[in-house]
């Protein structure tokens, strides 16, 4: 696969054990906590590393420095459907690890498209979470000042 930042792009190839970034060789070790990436060993340091996925873009949180990155097939690589959106899906999903601020809408609110639902606080950010499309609010995941994960439902909407 091929990853983009900004200008910058790299062919990106994983291996067990090791990543091939360019053409050229990394040698790495993933340590999870339960199915989550929770760090990454390499050249004999440990960072704390959160990655989350949403369609062609993926997300990366290490040593409290965020990335995003777009991910175009390699030449040749077959494309594979992406899992399905927030939006798609039913769900509103957290987009990065943060702590809720505020909550505009309870369960049984009738909520429009783009209505803010709530407000995520993450690297010194609001980030405002709003309704994919019409609907009902059917369940509300978590209250004002609770810390959430990246990719977590934060709510559900009918």
């Amino acid at each position: 696969m091929k990853l983009t930042s900004g200008d910058s792009s790299v062919d990106v190839r994983l291996e067990k054990g090791a990543a091939s970034l360019g053409g050229r060789a990394v040698p790495f070790a993933a340590r999870r906590t339960g199915a989550a990436l929770a760090a990454i060993e390499a050249g004999g340091e440990t960072a704390r590393v959160r990655a989350v996925r949403e369609g062609d873009r993926v997300f990366v949180w290490c040593d409290e420095k965020t990335w995003e990155f777009r991910i175009e097939p390699a030449a040749g690589a077959p494309r594979t459907r992406a899992r399905p959106s927030a939006a798609e899906s039913g769900g509103l999903l957290s987009p990065m690890p943060g702590r809720i601020r505020r909550v505009f809408a309870a369960v049984g609110d009738a909520v429009s498209r783009g209505q803010v639902l709530m407000v995520l606080e993450a690297m010194k950010m609001e980030h405002a979470i709003r309704s994919p499309r019409d609907g009902r609010l059917v369940r509300l995941a978590y209250a004002e000042g609770d810390l959430v994960d990246a990719g977590v439902a934060l709510a559900e909407i009918e």
